[in-house]
């Protein structure tokens, strides 16, 4: 007797020059049923090689899922061609499927054992879809991250500098190379910058809906970017909630009966890249909005830490910024709102 299909997944463990391949179903009276596993090259050939083997395997009948690994820059490839050829395709932080992990009896870890479990978490989880990058959306994410990489440089060639001026008897030759490369990093940096704003200008939505959110004390055009980058445009977010566990905001409660009784604190399970990015938006809104100063002071009276206090502020910016984008109106110190759709 022909065993009846319910669901299938395949589960995909991304790396440099290869991935492994897992694929499951959840059949009748299985939970979780391996058909088979294979190795691949990352090349387009073998992308192709792939697609051939899935639609071998797979049941033309049941619903399939694929799930994979946002590992660094090498799932991209083989993500925008699974999209490309309409698969259902979700990609997850690699913390999200480490949760999962512990939950199984392995013992070992190895590419073959992360593909099954990703298949049997593909099988066992409803989990979202992944949307691609827009083209223009893309670019904006690959200035922004190659802009904070120069930053990050230029604080290293600050600091050598800094040390050649103080050390006995410095050579002048390498102090003058120092400089020059701190000249250069700050022309590419600028180059960056208006490569960002013809970007964003070149989509007069974008374009309005950056301007809208710049109008928060504190907030340039910079951190908008950024969050922008790192968020797709809160393409996948349906609520402030969501958007705010993403970025690590999200606030973790330890405690148990009377034996234990922890402070309160944020999960930083998320993007660091936006936390890093409203870092000094949140100290120059102290400082300019009353509304913000408000809110810093009440959770510093509430906790006694200024960072605490400072990443509230930097919470509420976010949310605003997240507000405007989908409502389209300006920063209204006054009243700001979102729709009770994207309140819950």
């Amino acid at each position: 007797m022909e065993q009846q299909v319910f669901k299938q997944s395949v589960g995909l463990d991304i790396s440099k020059d290869t991935f492994v391949a897992c694929f499951s179903q959840r059949q009748t009276g299985k939970s979780f049923h391996i058909l088979s596993s294979r190795t691949f090259k990352c090349t387009s050939g073998a992308f192709e090689q792939f697609h051939r083997w899935v639609q071998n395997q797979r049941h033309a009948s049941a619903p399939l899922q694929l799930l994979m690994e946002a590992t660094g820059v090498y799932y991209e490839e083989v993500a925008y061609f699974l999209h490309a050829k309409g698969y259902s395709l979700t990609v997850l932080l690699p913390n999200k499927t480490a949760a999962f992990a512990k939950s199984l009896s392995y013992k070992s870890k190895t590419d073959s054992i992360d593909a099954q479990m990703l298949a049997q978490m593909s099988i066992e989880r409803d989990l979202p879809p992944w949307i691609p990058f827009s083209d223009s959306m893309l670019v904006i994410k690959r200035l922004c991250r190659e802009r904070a990489e120069i930053i990050d440089t230029q604080v290293v060639f600050k600091n050598r500098l800094h040390a050649k001026q103080h050390a006995y008897r410095p050579l002048k030759s390498s102090m003058q190379r120092a400089k020059k490369a701190q000249s250069l990093l700050k022309k590419q940096i600028s180059d960056i910058d208006l490569t960002l704003l013809k970007a964003i200008n070149e989509d007069e939505i974008l374009r309005q809906k950056v301007e809208n959110a710049c109008s928060i004390p504190g907030v340039g055009f910079i951190t908008v970017a950024n969050i922008l980058a790192e968020t797709n445009a809160f393409a996948l977010f349906k609520s402030k909630a969501q958007l705010v566990s993403y970025a690590g905001y999200d606030v973790l409660q330890n405690t148990s009966g009377t034996s234990l009784n922890s402070p309160t604190k944020i999960s930083k399970k998320g993007n660091h890249r936006i936390r890093k990015a409203l870092h000094f938006p949140a100290l120059v809104a102290v400082k300019s909005d009353p509304k913000m100063k408000n809110l810093f002071d009440r959770a510093f009276d509430k906790t006694k830490i200024k960072m605490k206090a400072y990443v509230a502020v930097q919470r509420k910016i976010l949310v605003l910024i997240f507000a405007i984008f989908k409502t389209n109106q300006p920063y209204d110190p006054n009243h700001i709102s979102v729709k009770s759709n994207n309140n819950q």
